[in-house]
């Protein structure tokens, strides 16, 4: 899997775009204005096939379902209901901004992990979305 990692002076940090193979992320990042296209960088990630999931915390890590299952048992409520501990997306296929290196995440499939999501009855309801995501319900 091979995604492009945005930012920008504010040091904002985005994904660009989520693709199979190298080549399809090259001609992604050829998309984005040679103004800010240094702000860009294709990265390799271990996944090999969509669905593919992305932790958003302080960077972004992509796994499996098994990846996002892991991260959520071992994260504990930290009594402060405003706390999104992080955010999870879904990539069911390749994401491919209509805008080449705008931040477009907003619109993509995802969950904002605070306190609530990690208990009843929030926690089954994320848990049995992400298992038919995985799953191709």
């Amino acid at each position: 899997m091979f995604v492009i990692e945005s930012t920008n002076a504010k040091q904002w940090r985005w994904i660009s775009a989520v693709v199979a193979t190298r080549d399809q992320a090259q001609a992604q990042l050829q998309r984005i204005p040679e103004a800010v296209r240094a702000q860009h960088r294709i990265v390799e990630h271990g996944a090999a096939e969509f669905p593919v999931f992305m932790i958003e915390g302080s960077g972004f890590e992509f796994g499996d379902l098994a990846f996002i299952q892991d991260k959520l048992r071992g994260t504990r409520p930290a009594g402060d209901e405003d706390v999104v501990h992080f955010n999870v997306y879904a990539f069911e296929g390749p994401f491919i901004p209509q805008h080449p290196g705008r931040d477009e995440m907003g619109g993509l499939l995802h969950w904002h992990v605070d306190d609530a999501a990690l208990v009843a009855p929030r926690r089954p309801v994320l848990e049995a979305a992400l298992d038919a995501i995985a799953n191709g319900r």
